[in-house]
């Protein structure tokens, strides 16, 4: 028996990285799964890889049209929303004084304007359902751990952080629980082209207690655990799966606006 029978759930960002390993992680525990993303063909792809009961649905999370739709398709797929996980993201790096605009605010309305319009579609669905539900967040150690270069991403996601505690402030009365995940530096598409420069994976495990890198895995498992009845009294915080980086200091002398970021 799976820790998510029966329930239904969606992730957006789910073609790669945290999104797909936690959509297969719920799956594999029991639960039905809508593959959000707004890369179609690795949406597809990811679905057919899990099987069972998923299915992909491409959706721009900044559209509210399309995030609308997505709760939609859920609901009338699986006749209910149980879970959702809003974890598309993208970043991107410049010095605060040559950051574009439209660049800046492009990570703004993905990573914090994107989790807002899907907290408010999913909550209005489980309020009308009224058997509570959990939605989660996909923060980072960011939103306290100031970096050079990532002015936008930060700002960002320090916004989800907040955009979940008052989220779960409100929606508390219809035993629905709000949740953030902040993962330290993983092992995905987004942080690709950083750990391409030379050194930054060796000053990365140097400066995490753990000696290691996160794989997408790690942060799958504390979405599992938020996502289920494990968590039943759990609301309102932000659980950082970083391998204890953020107790330390980043090592001196590294650049990070050397680096650039894919996104996710």
């Amino acid at each position: 028996m799976g820790a998510l029978d029966g329930k239904a759930a969606l992730v957006t960002g789910a073609a790669s990285g945290i999104g797909l390993a936690s959509a297969q992680l719920f799956a594999a525990e029991g639960a039905r799964v809508a593959v959000v993303d707004r890369d179609a063909d690795g949406a597809a792809e990811a679905a057919r890889e899990i099987g069972g009961n998923a299915f992909s649905i491409t959706a721009d999370v900044t559209n509210e049209e399309d995030v609308a739709a997505v709760v939609a398709a859920c609901v009338e797929r699986f006749g209910r929303l149980d879970i959702a996980f809003n974890n598309a993201g993208i970043a991107g790096n410049a010095a605060i004084q040559d950051y574009p605009l439209a660049a800046f605010r492009r990570v703004i309305d993905v990573c914090l304007l994107g989790v807002f319009l899907c907290l408010k579609h999913e909550a209005k669905q489980l309020i009308a359902q009224g058997e509570g539900g959990s939605l989660i967040n996909t923060a980072s150690i960011n939103a306290t751990q100031a970096t050079a270069g990532l002015s936008a991403y930060c700002a960002a996601k320090a916004g989800v952080v907040m955009l979940t505690k008052v989220s779960a402030l409100e929606l508390g009365q219809h035993g629905i629980r709000v949740n953030a995940i902040g993962p330290g530096h993983t092992k995905t598409p987004l942080t690709a082209r950083a750990r391409n420069v030379p050194g930054f994976d060796e000053a990365m495990i140097g400066a995490t207690p753990l000696g290691r890198l996160g794989e997408p895995e790690d942060i799958a498992q504390l979405a599992l655990y938020l996502a289920g009845d494990a968590s039943e009294w759990v609301s309102g915080q932000a659980f950082y799966a970083d391998g204890g980086i953020t107790v330390n200091e980043l090592p001196p002398g590294f650049n990070i606006l050397e680096a650039r970021f894919d996104n996710a």
